[in-house]
């Protein structure tokens, strides 16, 4: 969902800076950045070692509280994304939305972006004991849609979910949205948005 059907990035880097503020959590300048796409459990696990279930909890609330305010009142689709899931309607091909994001996340955004009619299959945080880069989520949704991995198109934007994929047998776009090309190496194809029609041709081998 983040970086591939909307671009998120900043609302959730913003949430991420201001819960550090509120509780005084020190980090790198770069550590959001670096930790994009990962569940909020290993975030903070590696922010705060030792810290126990209450607090995490209470910490990963708060953040989501934060991305949701701001993601309510400013969210669109990336370019490429409403073409995509179009074009794949037609061919009567299932689509899966699988994030490392909770439940309340995702139906905020297809909920905003009258996107729930798109997708056959929903994974969230809650659907999967293991985040990216393990490849549960994905085996999840696969099952949802009937789908064996080796023939499921992963799209992903971060070096986590790109390597769930492959753990998981699928194949893998990668899109260039909120990491740079050289962080997508496990990627099958690389391209900077789902506008570029190498996507379509990947898909159709």
């Amino acid at each position: 969902m983040d970086g591939v059907l909307i671009d998120s990035r900043q609302h959730h880097l913003t949430a991420w800076h201001q819960l550090a503020r509120e509780h005084g959590l020190e980090h790198a300048a770069d550590y959001f950045t670096q930790t994009f796409g990962l569940r909020n459990d290993a975030i903070l696990g590696r922010l705060v070692p030792g810290i126990d279930a209450e607090r995490l909890r209470a910490l990963s609330e708060r953040k989501e509280t934060l991305y949701r305010d701001l993601a309510g009142r400013d969210t669109a689709t990336l370019p490429g994304a409403r073409e995509l899931l179009a074009w794949l309607d037609e061919r009567g091909a299932p689509r899966a939305v699988v994030t490392s994001a909770p439940r309340a996340n995702l139906d905020l955004i297809l909920d905003t972006l009258d996107l729930r009619g798109s997708f056959q299959a929903l994974v969230a945080e809650e659907d999967a004991t293991k985040g990216k880069p393990d490849p549960e989520g994905f085996l999840v949704a696969a099952a949802r849609v009937g789908a064996a991995p080796a023939r499921c198109v992963v799209i992903e934007d971060a070096p986590a979910g790109l390597a769930a994929a492959k753990a998981g047998g699928m194949r893998a776009v990668g899109v260039t949205t909120t990491h740079a090309a050289d962080h997508l190496h496990e990627a099958d194809l690389v391209v900077a948005s789902l506008v570029d029609p190498a996507v379509r041709s990947f898909i159709l081998r």
